[in-house]
């Protein structure tokens, strides 16, 4: 695959670990009602660092810069405009692609800035937790004075 090009709005991530998930198996097998534009690259805990911005990405609006250890999770960029966006299912967007490549593109809106110690290769599998949780916060419509309660960790 070629080195993707950065949107105005992306940041170009060359990737250094990637749990496997069994959501990326259903996915990949049409399990899901998910049809993404071939070529599609699954992978949504991915661990890498940033390598190129695209124009509108500024150090100083997102608080990133070159070399900065950054997660990947499923929701790496929405449209806002697919059946899946409009239909309050996003992780399902086939706007970017995912993990399981040498560099992701993901919107800088999306981009989550990790410690510098962090084990990427430990820690690449915690973002199904964290997009899981995404989508039951989501569902729930909690407020923000609301109370929860989070068990397990995925």
């Amino acid at each position: 695959m070629p080195i993707p090009q950065p949107g105005p709005n992306d940041v170009l991530v060359k990737l250094i670990a990637s749990g496997i998930c069994h959501s990326d198996l259903s996915a990949a097998s049409g399990d899901w009602d998910i049809k993404a534009p071939l070529p599609f690259i699954l992978g949504h805990e991915g661990i890498g660092r940033i390598v190129e911005f695209g124009e509108n990405v500024t150090p100083e609006k997102y608080n990133l810069k070159l070399g900065d250890l950054i997660g990947i999770q499923f929701i790496q960029g929405t449209c806002l405009k697919c059946e899946f966006c409009l239909d309050g299912r996003e992780t399902l967007c086939t706007t970017k692609s995912g993990a399981y490549a040498e560099y992701a593109l993901i919107n800088a809106d999306f981009a989550v800035k990790l410690p510098d110690g962090l084990d990427p290769f430990k820690s690449a599998p915690l973002y199904c937790a964290g997009v899981t949780m995404y989508k039951a916060l989501k569902v729930s419509q909690a407020r923000s004075n609301d109370w929860i309660s989070i068990v397990g960790v995925g």
